[in-house]
């Protein structure tokens, strides 16, 4: 019998202990935006996170798929920053939260920061080109919070999403956004329209 023990890789023992291990496909969620989510959600509270993400980083599988907790482009950022160092759990994480929540000088203002990471598209939308959040004055910006709150000139109430016809994911133009309360209103005339509509072709009968 031939042994392969020399030629074949040593099975990776973490791997088992994954949150994805018994569904590895929901790790590649295709850049849709809730799958995405999905998926680090999956990592979140992964015992073999970090070991995951030090071996995606050592191995260069930086391309496709959500691992520790990072979309292909964050581990990139990652191990651009470490320049081949990935055995330090330390170091990585530290890198995590530098690419993650990069710091902006305070002094500039929110406003000029956010249009650095914006391009106007061809059809009307403004796409976000920055990380998913940045550090500002000591506190975390989310892109389209940002953009509502420069826009209407108030924090946002609850979650701020794109309006349902707007299909560009990364979109943060501020007149393609909604917050809790704007979404609620929304919703409501929409029912109060469709109440009127059936009294109108009801009274026509």
């Amino acid at each position: 019998m031939i042994d392969l023990s020399n030629v074949l890789p040593a099975p990776k023992q973490w791997s088992k202990h994954a949150n994805c291990a018994s569904d590895p496909e929901r790790m590649f969620p295709d850049n849709i935006e809730p799958r995405i989510r999905d998926a680090k959600a999956v990592c979140a509270d992964c015992p073999v996170r970090m070991a995951c993400l030090q071996d995606a980083l050592r191995t260069g599988d930086n391309d496709w798929g959500i691992r520790g907790e990072l979309k292909p482009a964050e581990r990139r950022a990652v191990a651009k920053l470490l320049d081949g160092e990935y055995s330090d759990a330390d170091r990585v994480a530290a890198a995590v939260r530098q690419v993650l929540h990069p710091s902006i000088a305070a002094g500039r203002p929110l406003r000029e920061v956010f249009f650095e990471h914006t391009e106007w598209t061809a059809d009307g939308h403004l796409r976000w080109t920055g990380y998913s959040t940045f550090n500002w004055r000591g506190k975390v910006y989310t892109p389209k919070r940002t953009s509502f709150f420069l826009h209407r000139g108030r924090e946002a109430n609850g979650n701020v999403r794109r309006v349902p016809t707007c299909p560009l994911i990364e979109c943060v133009h501020p007149m393609h956004l909604e917050d809790g309360t704007e979404r609620e209103q929304r919703v409501a005339a929409a029912r109060e329209a469709k109440e009127l509509l059936r009294q109108a072709k009801q009274a026509a009968a």
